[in-house]
Formats: C-alpha cells, sequence, structure tokens
C-alpha cells in the first residue's frame, strides 16, 4: 500500500507539470510571467510582456504585449500595443496592432500593420498589409498587393498598382481588386 501510494505521488508530481503547460490566467511583467507557459484562458500584460501562445483574451496595459501565435481577443489599454510575431487569428482592439507575418480576423486601432498576409478588415489612422484579402478602412491605407479586397481611404496605395492602371500605385478614396 504504501509503495503504490508513494508510486502514484512521485508520478503526479513528475507529470503535474506537463499537465499544466497551459495555464488559464497569466499575469505579465517585463522578464516575467507568472505563471510560465502558454495561455488557454485570460493574459495581462503591463508596461512589457512577452509569451509564446495565447488562446483567449489578452489585455495589454501601458505598454508593449508580444506574443508568438495568438488567437482570440487582443485588447490595448492604456496606450497598449499588441505585438504578434509569428500569427493573429481573432479581433484586435489597440493604439496599435502589430503583426509581423500572417493575420486574420479584425484590427482596430490608430495604427495596423501586418508584413505578410492580412484577410479580414483593418480600421484605422493607417492601414498596412504585405498582401490585402479583404478591406482596409482608414485616412491612409497601404498594401503590397491586394489579392481581393478594397481599401477605402484618403490616400489608398498599392505597391502594384490601382484598378485604373498597374503604373498608378496610389488612388484616392477607393481601390478595389477582385
Amino acid at each position: 500500500m504504501k509503495l503504490t501510494l508513494a508510486t502514484v505521488v512521485l508520478t503526479t508530481a513528475i507529470l503535474s507539470p506537463m499537465a499544466m503547460a497551459e495555464t488559464p490566467v497569466q499575469l505579465s511583467l517585463p522578464s516575467v510571467n507568472l505563471p510560465a507557459g502558454n495561455v488557454s484562458g485570460a493574459r495581462l500584460s503591463v508596461l512589457y510582456g512577452q509569451t509564446s501562445q495565447v488562446k483567449g483574451v489578452n489585455f495589454s496595459l501601458l505598454g508593449l504585449s508580444t506574443i508568438d501565435n495568438f488567437t482570440g481577443l487582443n485588447f490595448g489599454l492604456a496606450f497598449g500595443v499588441n505585438h504578434t510575431t509569428s500569427s493573429m487569428t481573432g479581433l484586435e482592439f489597440g493604439l496599435a496592432n502589430w503583426n509581423n507575418n500572417t493575420a486574420k480576423g479584425a484590427d482596430f486601432g490608430l495604427v495596423n500593420y501586418t508584413g505578410d498576409n492580412f484577410t479580414g478588415a483593418q480600421f484605422g489612422t493607417f492601414n498596412y498589409a504585405g498582401s490585402l484579402n479583404g478591406l482596409q478602412f482608414g485616412l491612409v491605407n497601404a498594401t503590397d498587393h491586394i489579392n481581393k479586397g478594397v481599401q477605402i481611404g484618403l490616400i489608398n496605395y498599392d505597391k502594384s498598382g490601382t484598378f485604373v492602371s498597374k503604373n498608378l500605385p496610389i488612388f484616392p478614396i477607393i481601390n478595389a481588386r477582385f
């Protein structure tokens, strides 16, 4: 009986970190995540926080929240900036929404930037997508190429040309390609 109980306790102690690889709640501060690991639930980043993966809701307060892979709802509160280094799927509200690679969903911010392919809608003062599948609505909209989509704004830039001419990269009010 004692050997069986000791085996169960030892096995639980060894396997519990693997079971807790995803945490339901995380607080990120500069250089520390409490508790460490991927988040499947809610995360609050204060001043600066960095983590690998978040599935759920992320709050960035007074600074930069960096996540490698994000799925869910991203809120930048009080000058909060949302930064995703690999892929973002979901809805983002922030002073700036900065996606290094791909993003799917909707961005609402003063500045919205996606370095690679963006699928969805960007609403902001300045919107940029490496390639666009969807809508950009803002004062200045920019992309290297509209695959299928619409730009509505004061200045619409498409490096590959506008619907008027491939030699004309800027067109006011509306630009589209289908």
